[in-house]
């Protein structure tokens, strides 16, 4: 069963172009050939039907959900697209819970491309550009050609997966193509990731923080955690040779599908008295790979409870910052410290830990110079 969970919040537009713009799905051809769903085996659930639109006579995908704190569940749907000449999704939206939508797409080569949109309980209008999508973390279908750019040419799905907890009922009405395809390629040329989440990331007028500092970083401070699975995660220090005295990170990790590794390591310095990022609005991570690669971000903050995030696709073939907002960091659903003071405030005044866990599957080396509070 394929699986759509969620990754970063995209970018998204409310006023669409009016450039170009056509109907692209008015969900009135919906039959169980062209359209299914998918579910964690926890216990969520998901079913769809078709439904009446935003305006007289539209018609609309409806999403009825109960999705588990830890699980996921989704409706795809078979189309053939070509998006090429196109720049965004546009579509008017409601659900009966205010949320997130994940949406998912599959390109000419046969790779999955995830984005987020947010849904009120009113119907509104939500533009999901292009350029916001990145290639699916958790998921890569099995005929996928990997290596190239996204090509809109063919699109051969549009899949839905709400990401409210609990019970939900979504209506999507008819989806269009709106704006224009980049002048330069002829294509909607995807943005890197990094390059979406630091346009919108909130700047701050305050001093650096350094959450980790691996110079002189000991067994006491840091340890790895992995699955049952075959998931695999080491690190090392080694000597910067751009910055006399000081060290960089170099992560090894081998991520199987469906399963989980990383490391946790202790946060503001030589002690335990933590980072205060109360004055922080971002956490910047400066790491390089030789391919794409999101990390999963943890940390636990003064009411030792554990905040998660996960920073957007890097680029890649290049050292690079790759920045998360601190307000989208949400409650851990998977874990629960022990000594964690349930249903204390946020509070990142005193960062105890922060924990780094790929979410790209396969095997990558990482290489990461600083994680910064600004």
């Amino acid at each position: 069963m394929k699986r759509f969970l969620g990754l970063l919040m995209a970018a998204f537009m409310l006023q669409a172009s009016s450039v170009f713009a056509a109907v692209l799905e008015d969900w009135s051809g919906v039959a169980s050939g062209n359209t299914g769903t998918y579910q964690d085996s926890n216990g969520s659930k998901i079913d769809f039907a078709v439904d009446a639109g935003p305006k007289g006579g539209q018609k609309a995908l409806k999403l009825t959900a109960n999705k588990v704190g830890s699980g996921y569940c989704g409706v795809y749907h078979t189309v053939t697209l070509d998006l090429s000449k196109s720049g965004s999704f546009k579509m008017t939206v409601k659900s009966t819970v205010a949320g997130d939508i994940q949406m998912a797409i599959v390109d000419a080569f046969g790779v999955q491309y995830v984005s987020k949109f947010p849904v009120t309980t009113a119907w509104a209008e939500v533009n999901v550009p292009f350029t916001s999508f990145i290639k699916d973390p958790y998921y890569t279908p099995p005929a996928a050609v990997l290596g190239h750019p996204m090509d809109l040419s063919k699109d051969s799905n549009l899949n839905f997966s709400p990401q409210i907890d609990g019970a939900s009922v979504v209506l999507i009405g008819p989806v269009e193509s709106a704006g224009t395809a980049s002048a330069s390629t002829g294509a909607a040329a995807p943005k890197t990731a990094s390059a979406v989440a630091a346009s919108s990331s909130t700047a701050s007028n305050g001093p650096a923080v350094s959450v980790l500092d691996f110079t002189g970083l000991d067994s006491k401070a840091a340890g790895t955690f992995q699955d049952s699975l075959g998931s695999s995660f080491t690190f090392a220090v080694k000597d910067n040779p751009n910055k006399k005295g000081k060290q960089y990170l170099t992560i090894n990790f081998d991520l199987k599908q469906g399963g989980y590794c990383g490391m946790w390591c202790r946060a503001g310095g030589s002690d335990w008295k933590g980072a205060d990022l109360s004055g922080a609005k971002n956490i910047s991570v400066m790491l390089y790979s030789k391919t794409p690669v999101s990390l999963g971000l943890a940390l636990k903050d003064k009411g030792n409870n554990q905040y998660v995030a996960e920073t957007p696709l890097s680029a890649g073939g290049k050292w690079e910052t790759v920045t998360v907002s601190l307000d989208s960091f949400k409650l851990d659903p998977y874990y629960t410290p022990p000594d964690a003071v349930k249903g204390a405030p946020k509070d990142f005044s005193k960062v105890t830990t922060f924990n780094i866990q790929p979410k790209t599957v396969g095997k990558v080396t990482v290489a990461v110079e600083s994680v910064i509070g600004k």
